[in-house]
């Protein structure tokens, strides 16, 4: 429920922090909880799970649909992809090859947390002051005033979306075919179905970037670090796609 007034709110480097390593730390911890196998013979905790999945699944990506800050929509976003995650942990908790299932909860995290520094990164660089506000129509015409990162955007974006055969294509890939190696198909296909309803909100800022006329010149400012981290995160998003597998 905080996570979009406090994304919004916060110095983008930290809201990157946020997202990013405090999600991680934090789903790594749950990992450690669930590795004590307290869903083994529980149906209690187990369906109440499936469930907090679901919805945290839907109400991300629906409120993210009707966003037009875009740290507010990475912010539903980094919700929806919580729930993801959770599908993963559920998936590791029942499962009898819980190393195996948690590697690929890792994997996810670690794809996730590339595609969202990167896009945080760049709305670091074209936010005009620390007070400013990045709306998804201000990257009207982005593609003309800055090729570069805008094909970056656009990288993370699809990445996020699940489009192949960039990383987060995989890290959905291989979560969602562990939770029906386990059963779990109508978990799974609520995370397919919640993919496909993403696509919408994660291609619009790349039809708004390409396809529209910008009324005046970004404004970026000279940071050097933070160009650094988007061509680093682009690598590792377009690159370490490609060879998942052996990554995994």
């Amino acid at each position: 429920a905080w996570t979009p007034d406090v994304y919004q709110g916060a110095l983008t480097p930290h809201t990157a922090f946020m997202a990013t390593a405090v999600k991680t730390v934090s789903f790594a911890a749950f990992l450690r909880i669930l590795g004590a196998r307290p869903l083994i013979g529980n149906e209690n905790i187990f369906d109440f799970l499936q469930w907090l999945a679901v919805i945290t699944m839907i109400v991300g990506n629906v409120a993210a649909i009707m966003q037009n800050n875009f740290k507010r929509m990475l912010a539903y976003s980094s919700i929806s992809n919580s729930g993801y995650i959770l599908v993963g942990l559920i998936t590791a908790g029942v499962s009898d090859n819980f190393q195996e299932i948690s590697g690929t909860v890792m994997f996810y995290l670690f794809s996730y947390s590339a595609m969202t520094l990167g896009a945080f990164a760049i709305v670091n660089l074209i936010e005009k002051n620390e007070n400013s506000s990045v709306m998804v129509d201000d990257l009207a015409g982005y593609a003309k005033k800055n090729p570069f990162l805008a094909f970056c955007l656009t990288l993370f974006l699809l990445s996020l979306a699940g489009i192949p055969p960039l990383i987060g294509f995989f890290g959905k890939f291989y979560l969602f075919t562990a939770a029906v190696g386990e059963g779990l198909i109508w978990l799974a296909l609520w995370g397919v179905i919640n993919s496909v309803i993403s696509v919408y909100y994660y291609l619009r800022p790349v039809v708004v970037m390409y396809m529209k006329d910008g009324g005046h010149e970004a404004i970026e400012q000279p940071m050097n670090a933070s160009k650094s981290v988007v061509v680093i995160m682009a690598f590792i998003v377009l690159v370490l796609g490609l060879i998942s597998g052996p990554i995994l």
